[in-house]
């Protein structure tokens, strides 16, 4: 069957606009959307009729989808290269609330295919996960980021289950990484920091380990459940697609947001900013002190919640990178001009403090918190974790905890130390 020329954005049941395969994409919103009140524009894709070729269109679709190898993958399986053709194979049920489909189909009832963790294992043993979302012909379920990773539904049974066609998921399936051969246990690594992280009392998504997968399984935020029982979608933004930003360029040193940058998009968009800002400096500390390197843009998000307004989304994403050798030993962001962890001081906090127009003792008491909190946390992340390992993934487990026990108090005393 031929590609199709257009492709429809559906927000629930309503239509958004209209992809066009041009080079590069186009997008035309719908008139009944523009009519729409409130206003709700997508992303910074500007409200007025016609095709749009910005750069916001390319940002936003573009970030919508897999990264790196992961999209090389999925390309090569399904014989697409162009933003248009990936976005037609595989863009249905997307991260947020927006589902794509070929022009002229509308979203249908949601169906899903009864599986075990048996037998998701079973997959996973030999192929990408992202195999377990492309390997039906009617399944086109989109994930951005670039680890392996695949949609399921998990309801009041516990069992998994596989979404078809754009039904909505309700948890994500992150395996071990496997291309990376100095990674290891990376699923127990993720699933141990997330519980920390929970535990210091950040804003962070629901994980929990499962062993026949070795992998962390998220909840995801961006799904709800309505009083009749079906799932419905969040509107949710990640912070490249609020700066116009495509996923090649989501590191500050590429040319992606900074923490000033990052900090002035919740400002403009966040019905409640200061706590928001204040969960935004726990997660920069937080990811600081458990060395957690790739915090980039992409990793920080912003959600609409229904009589909440929009707010920064649960934190996801977090991991002790430094274990690993190999990776690289920069932060993602550069904190009062320094991006070696090891270099930073208290007058680089300081100075970060100052240019998030901040009370450097407000972001000072907020690194000292967390700082006391971490121990205990990591603790009971182990405690959590441990049981549910294979001998080396418990080995790995309790040299992440001690790790990040002595990062956290040797970063915090040369942060905290007065001059």
């Amino acid at each position: 069957m031929p590609r199709p020329s257009q492709l429809d954005v559906f927000f629930a049941e309503e239509l958004v606009g209209t992809i066009h395969d041009t080079s590069p994409i186009s997008f035309e919103y719908a008139q009944s959307w523009l009519d729409r009140r409130p206003p709700m524009p997508v992303a910074t894709i500007t409200l007025e009729p016609g095709r749009n070729h910005s750069a916001q269109v390319q940002a936003f679709f573009e970030n919508l989808l897999p990264e790196g190898e992961l999209r090389h993958y999925i390309a090569d399986q399904k014989k697409a290269s162009t933003l248009f053709s990936l976005l037609h194979e595989v863009a249905g049920d997307t991260t947020g609330g927006f589902t794509i489909l070929p022009a002229g189909q509308r979203p249908e009832p949601p169906s899903y295919e009864a599986t075990t963790w048996e037998a998701l294992g079973t997959t996973l043993a030999e192929k990408s996960a992202a195999a377990i979302d492309v390997k039906g012909r009617d399944a086109r379920i989109s994930l951005a980021g670039a680890q392996d990773k695949a949609s399921i539904a998990i309801f009041d049974d516990g069992m998994p289950m596989l979404p078809r066609g754009t039904s909505p998921s309700t948890h994500i399936l992150k395996p071990d990484i496997k291309r990376l051969a100095k990674v290891w246990n990376s699923a127990a690594n993720e699933t141990m920091v997330m519980l920390a992280a929970s535990a210091c009392g950040l804003p962070t998504a629901e994980v929990f380990y499962e062993p026949h997968t070795r992998s962390c399984i998220v909840k995801r935020f961006d799904r709800f459940m309505r009083p009749d029982g079906s799932l419905g979608r969040l509107i949710q933004y990640d912070l490249c697609q609020l700066s116009g930003v495509v996923s090649d360029k989501k590191y500050e040193k590429e040319g992606g947001p900074g923490l000033l940058a990052c900090a002035e998009l919740i400002r403009k968009y966040s019905s409640r900013p200061a706590v928001d800002l204040r969960h935004f400096v726990g997660w920069i500390f937080f990811n600081l002190f458990t060395g957690n390197n790739d915090s980039h843009a992409k990793n920080l998000s912003m959600y609409r919640l229904p009589d909440e307004g929009v707010v920064l989304t649960p934190f996801y994403d977090l991991m002790c990178t430094r274990i690993y050798p190999g990776l690289s030993r920069e932060f993602a962001f550069a904190i009062g001009g320094e991006t070696m962890p090891g270099s930073m001081t208290r007058d680089h906090a300081t100075e970060m403090a100052r240019q998030l127009r901040m009370q450097p003792s407000f972001v000072l008491g907020l690194a000292d918190d967390l700082s006391r909190k971490i121990p205990q946390a990591m603790a009971q992340a182990y405690a959590t974790v441990a049981p549910s390992l294979p001998s080396g993934g418990r080995t790995l487990a309790g040299s992440i905890e001690q790790f990040v026990v002595s990062t956290t108090k040797k970063t915090a005393t040369r942060i905290l130390k007065a001059p």
